[in-house]
């Protein structure tokens, strides 16, 4: 079974390039000479594991281009390459070990493809002993004649599921080695060009999750019944790769900032990389009995003092804030934006506990499910109720923020911009959180 083979090469005087035609098959094994054909059009990707056991590597563009088929490709006179009437096209590479022990550990194998832009992801499934383990890698392209290799594959941080295993994001993912070190130089010596190491490896990070996303968004394309499935993932995909480089931007002032919280005991998180002065976060939302101290003649039900104050407009929640100033001379009280909103919750992960989708009969106390935190510290951020900020949209309505215990889980998510509400109203799963910052 050759991995590479160049059936033919068809030069145009005309057009002065040359048409070659290729033939990648799918399904390889490191016993597949890539030494056939032309060695200026052989290309894909080079991989060394230093794992013993590894049985099967499965490679797949998470943006579904072809790495395998039939081509008829056309390298002009400055060596661009041009894939024309590509068949029996497939964006999944099965590579196998000949030896059933596996491959041989800290040896270069190498996985023909077809020319092709792998810049948006890929995916480098590692098998071994019946579990695997995703790589995801990106900002590559396989030009003809070049092999591009995993450039940060640590084996350290594989995970190895079972193949059925469903992906499970409970927490944030933690902060690799390469990155961690780029942000200790960084706040060591804070210049411009360390600065843009920090920044490119934090976009390669971010992507690295995006290509994941797009690779579940493939895999529901082959395996989901119904469309509606399809098109959430692709929604998702599409806020991702649309606010990447504002997401991205927000992650790092969040990393730069320097402060240390002033008093850990109190009920209040620094909010990292904001740019209002000193800016704190309530670690929860308001509650009934917190908000009963400011309004005495407002009511709620018996033992219910730790759940969130609902049923407020803008006027109450923003009389509230003002009440808070005034008690205190050396701070500022507030509705969050949507910006310091986001940047207090950070990322949702997929699977975090939290109170939507009628997991409840309706609220819950505000530390139901304090184990779910946001990025700041702080928790409740993701359902139970919505959260009201100062920002609004285009029609003057004021945009709520984290879904409630009736909403999907979709809706809750903190990129999610499209929810707003009336101001003036006051509505029975809507409550709020309050900023604070220096008055002087």
């Amino acid at each position: 079974m050759a991995m590479t083979i160049v059936t033919a090469t068809v030069v145009s005087a005309q057009e002065n390039t040359k048409e070659n035609r290729m033939n990648v098959s799918s399904v390889q094994t490191d016993k597949d000479n890539r030494n056939d054909g032309d060695s200026r059009l052989r290309c894909g990707i080079k991989f060394r594991i230093g794992l013993s056991g590894v049985t099967k590597i499965e490679l797949e563009s998470v943006d579904g281009n072809p790495l395998a088929g039939r081509a008829n490709i056309k390298v002009d006179a400055q060596g661009n390459a041009v894939m024309e009437e590509i068949g029996s096209a497939s964006a999944i590479i099965t590579f196998r070990a000949s030896d059933p022990s596996g491959f041989t550990p800290d040896k270069d194998y190498y996985i023909s493809t077809l020319p092709c832009d792998l810049y948006g992801g890929y995916r480098l499934s590692i098998y071994k002993d019946g579990l695997v383990a995703d790589y995801f890698g990106v900002h590559q392209i396989v030009k003809p004649g070049t092999f591009i290799t995993p450039e940060d594959l640590a084996e350290s941080e594989l995970e190895f599921e079972k193949p059925d295993a469903p992906l499970v994001e409970k927490e944030r993912p933690k902060m690799d080695a390469i990155t961690h070190q780029l942000f200790i130089q960084y706040r060591r010596k804070p210049t411009e060009a360390n600065r843009q190491a920090l920044l490119e490896r934090m976009g390669i990070r971010y992507d690295k999750v995006v290509a994941r996303k797009k690779n579940k968004l493939r895999e529901l394309e082959r395996e989901a019944r119904t469309y509606n499935i399809v098109e959430h993932m692709q929604g998702i995909v599409n806020e991702m790769v649309e606010n990447r480089d504002i997401r991205i931007q927000q992650q790092f002032l969040r990393f730069i900032d320097p402060r240390r919280d002033e008093n850990p005991e109190d009920t209040w998180m620094v909010l990292r990389g904001a740019s209002a002065r000193n800016a704190y976060i309530g670690y929860t939302p308001v509650t009934n009995a917190e908000y009963a101290r400011f309004n005495t003649g407002f009511m709620y039900d018996r033992g219910k003092d730790d759940y969130p104050v609902v049923g407020i407009s803008i006027k109450d929640a923003e009389a509230y804030c003002n009440w808070l100033s005034t008690k205190d001379s050396g701070h500022n009280y507030r509705l969050p934006t949507e910006e310091e909103w986001v940047l207090a919750a950070g990322h949702m992960p997929k699977d975090v506990s939290m109170n939507s989708g009628h997991a409840e009969s309706g609220l819950t106390a505000v530390n139901a499910y304090a184990q779910s935190k946001g990025a700041c510290g702080g928790i409740d951020f993701w359902g139970n109720c919505w959260e009201w900020t100062s920002s609004t949209d285009n029609n003057g309505l004021y945009i709520i923020k984290g879904g409630s215990w009736d909403s999907k889980r979709d809706d809750c998510r903190s990129e999610k911009s499209d929810d707003a509400r009336n101001g003036s109203q006051s509505y029975a799963n809507a409550g709020f959180r309050v900023i604070r910052t220096d008055s002087n």
